[in-house]
């Protein structure tokens, strides 16, 4: 077995080398200052300076550490895959302590020095040391770890120094963790982590939930000393509101698409064209006519919504953005274009999706439940054929082509 934290050999050695936290006398500010301060001092550990050939983890002028292109990276390339050091289930916030201690005092001594080479937020200390988060964390530490394998109860000093350092590890675990979906939960990745934010990213990540790995690829030409940037925002969405989420890690972005003025109408526009194809998408996703008319979408048919489509894909490309919704305003502009009647555009669009998805997320990966392969595949079967888009029609209906 691993060694683990919850083992009275590793405990005493752990925490002898773990940095020491403020004592508790101290205020809030002085606290986070003092753990600033000993982040500040911590090294880069070797697993996140060979983790890839086409990377390095480097100091950067004024936002700490960052990730940095060691020769050019061409568009597509696997930059890097690595596995959690640390993931828990996706539970309610209240539960996450619980589930971290859990997950934290399995851990190996390896991934612990991983764990502890990241940064803190400062904001994310504040929480997690309050009373509501220590207190469950210390209750979970006092049942679980209380009692060393001497059968002898460890006193309030030792505790204390137990709570102190797991809650320190959850909130470097708060500031750097992925959510990964629904059923596979979080997790923190630490070549990863060393990525700062653009809201025009240089890299796409996918996590595949065979493997458990997390995959890095370029979403285009990267020169050799550029920084990579990941991103931590949904992208679709206007400037304000991607400020407003990113004041969780403590930061105002200072990327292109927040500086430049015309980048704001743009994104405005493009959520509210986001909104009209989903909304159209949705309805008619069965190509009936049986909608409800208290619930018709804004866009009343197939050539309002292909059009809208093709503006979001360009303002979309114009942004930068590459990616999830530039893949799936593709894949939607070829079903459309199967429903006025035009194969020839509904294949073009068809292909655009598949080239994204394979640049995002490679050739096994997959961006959408439908398979982009078999719908082209089919797309071309019919064209050469001369077929009309009847079959189409009814195959994207999970209809009955003959029925009346």
């Amino acid at each position: 077995m691993s060694p683990s934290l919850s083992t009275a050999q590793h405990l005493p050695g752990k925490f002898a080398t773990a940095p020491t936290m403020a004592a508790p006398e101290q205020s809030t500010a002085e606290k986070v200052e003092a753990t600033a301060v000993e982040l500040s001092a911590l090294s880069i550990h070797p697993y996140e300076e060979t983790v890839s050939k086409w990377a390095k983890v480097s100091k950067t002028p004024a936002s700490g550490f960052g990730v940095f292109a060691a020769q050019d990276i061409p568009k597509g390339t696997l930059i890097a895959v690595e596995s959690a050091v640390l993931s828990i289930p996706n539970v309610p916030d209240e539960q996450a302590c619980i589930e971290f201690c859990v997950a934290l005092h399995k851990s190996t001594k390896a991934h612990l020095d991983r764990l502890e080479s990241l940064s803190l937020d400062p904001l994310a200390w504040k929480s997690v040391s309050g009373d509501a988060v220590r207190s469950r964390i210390w209750q979970w530490c006092q049942e679980n770890l209380g009692t060393g394998v001497d059968g002898q109860r460890m006193s309030h000093h030792e505790l204390s120094a137990v709570v102190d350092y797991t809650c320190r590890c959850y909130g470097i675990f708060l500031t750097n963790n992925l959510e990964t979906g629904s059923e596979t939960g979080r997790g923190v990745y630490p070549f990863f982590s060393r990525m700062n934010h653009s809201c025009r990213p240089d890299i796409y990540e996918y996590f595949n939930t065979k493997t458990k790995e997390l995959s890095i690829r370029a979403i285009h030409l990267i020169k050799a000393g550029d920084q990579i940037h990941s991103t931590y925002v949904d992208l679709l969405q206007p400037r304000k509101k991607r400020q407003k989420t990113l004041e969780a890690w403590g930061f105002m972005c200072q990327c292109p698409a927040c500086t430049n003025p015309t980048f704001d109408a743009l994104s405005d526009r493009a959520v509210e064209l986001d909104d009209m194809l989903e909304e159209y998408m949705f309805y008619h996703e069965d190509f009936s006519s049986d909608t409800d008319d208290d619930h018709e979408p804004f866009l009343k048919g197939p050539d309002e919504a292909l059009g809208v489509a093709q503006e979001l894909m360009q303002i979309i490309r114009d942004q930068g953005i590459y990616g999830e919704s530039l893949f799936h305003t593709y894949w939607n502009a070829s079903k459309l274009g199967v429903e006025v009647d035009d194969l020839q555009l509904a294949l073009e669009y068809a292909r655009e999706a598949r080239e994204i998805e394979v640049c995002c997320v490679g050739a096994d990966g997959k961006m959408s439940d439908e398979d982009p392969i078999e719908w082209i595949s089919y797309l071309e079967s019919q064209i050469a054929h001369g077929n009309d888009n009847s079959l189409l029609t009814a195959k994207m209906a999970h209809q009955d082509p003959s029925a009346p």
